[in-house]
C-alpha cells in the first residue's frame, strides 16, 4: 500500500523512525528503572526504619500516580525549574528538557516502583545459606551482593522483569503527548494528514505486536542463557 510505503507520498520512513525512537525511549528507561528498583528493594530490606519507610513510600506513590502525570511533571516541571534558575542568574532562556530524556526518565521512575516488587520477591527467594556462604568467604557486603546474590536474584526476577519490559514498551506511546516523535506520534500525524483511521491504527497495533514478539523471543533466549547451568545432563 502506497500509504505505508517508503516512496513519495508514503509514510514508511516516518513510521520506521518513530519505531526506533520508541525502542530508544524504552531502552533508555530500562537500566535506570532496573537500578532504582533494585535500590528500592534493598531499601525495603534495610534495618533502618527510615530507609524502609522511604522505600515503601516511593513504591506506593509511583504505583498510584498515572504514568502520564509523571511524564508531564518531569517534562514541564524540570523545564520550568531550569528556566527559573537561569532567570535567577539573569540569564533569559526558553530552553526545555528534551522530550526523549524527560519521557525516558519519567518511565524509569514508574518502572522502578514496579520492578522493586519483583526484585524484593527474588531476593526473598534466595536461601539464607547463600548469604551465609558469601559471609564465610569473607566477601564484603557489596562484593557478596554483586558476585553471589545478584546473579541468582536476576535469574529469579527475569520472568517478572520481562513482563514489565513489555508494559514499558507500550507505555512509551505516552511520550507522544510531549511532542516526542515516537511511533505513536508519527501514526497520529499520518492519520491527521490522510484521515485513514482504521488502516493506520491497525498498522500501529501490528507495530506494537511486532515489538512484543521480538521482545518475547529475546527474553526467552536470555532466560535459557541464565538458566543453562541448572540443566542436568543424564
Amino acid at each position: 500500500m502506497e500509504l505505508l510505503g517508503f516512496g513519495a507520498g508514503g509514510w514508511g520512513w516516518s513510521f520506521l523512525s518513530g519505531l526506533l525512537v520508541t525502542v530508544e525511549v524504552a531502552i533508555l528507561a530500562l537500566p535506570l528503572g532496573l537500578f532504582f528498583g533494585l535500590m528500592i528493594a534493598l531499601g525495603r530490606r534495610s534495618k533502618s526504619r527510615l530507609v524502609r519507610a522511604a522505600s515503601v513510600g516511593y513504591a506506593n506513590a509511583f504505583q498510584a500516580i498515572p504514568e502520564l502525570l509523571t511524564i508531564f511533571a518531569i517534562y514541564h516541571g524540570c523545564s520550568q525549574l531550569i528556566q527559573f534558575l537561569m532567570s535567577e542568574l539573569n540569564i533569559q532562556t526558553s530552553w526545555t528538557v528534551p522530550g526523549v530524556a524527560a519521557g525516558s526518565f519519567a518511565l524509569s521512575l514508574v518502572f522502578a516502583a514496579y520492578s522493586s516488587e519483583i526484585w524484593l520477591g527474588a531476593l526473598a527467594g534466595i536461601g539464607r545459606g547463600q548469604y551465609e556462604a558469601a559471609i564465610s568467604l569473607g566477601l564484603p557486603g557489596i562484593a557478596s551482593l554483586r558476585i553471589v546474590i545478584l546473579p541468582q536474584a536476576f535469574r529469579l526476577a527475569l520472568p517478572g522483569l520481562g513482563n514489565l519490559w513489555i508494559i514499558l514498551l507500550k507505555d512509551t506511546a505516552l511520550v507522544s503527548l510531549i511532542s516526542v516523535s515516537d511511533f505513536m506520534r508519527e501514526v497520529n500525524l499520518a492519520v491527521a494528514a490522510t484521515h485513514r483511521y482504521f488502516v493506520l491504527y491497525l498498522f500501529a497495533c501490528l507495530g506494537y505486536i511486532l515489538l512484543t514478539k521480538i521482545s518475547e523471543f529475546a527474553l526467552e533466549r536470555l532466560s535459557l542463557r541464565t538458566s543453562r547451568h541448572l540443566v542436568r545432563t543424564v
